[in-house]
């Protein structure tokens, strides 16, 4: 249910970002970059918590 919201919030973002043209693209761009960035260190951080876990 929670995955269902998120996909409703984003699209709201993006019907709102969507008149400002080069502007929205750039707001846009900057939080799809941001999340994966996000993703990517929470990976790495529970990668090295698993890693000392086995030791």
């Amino acid at each position: 249910m929670f995955l269902f919201f998120l996909i409703v919030a984003s699209s709201v973002v993006g019907l709102i970002l969507l008149p400002l043209n080069e502007i929205g693209l750039i707001i846009g761009f900057g939080i799809i970059v941001g999340c994966l960035l996000r993703g990517l260190y929470l990976l790495h951080e529970i990668n090295r918590k698993l890693d000392r876990e086995k030791m």
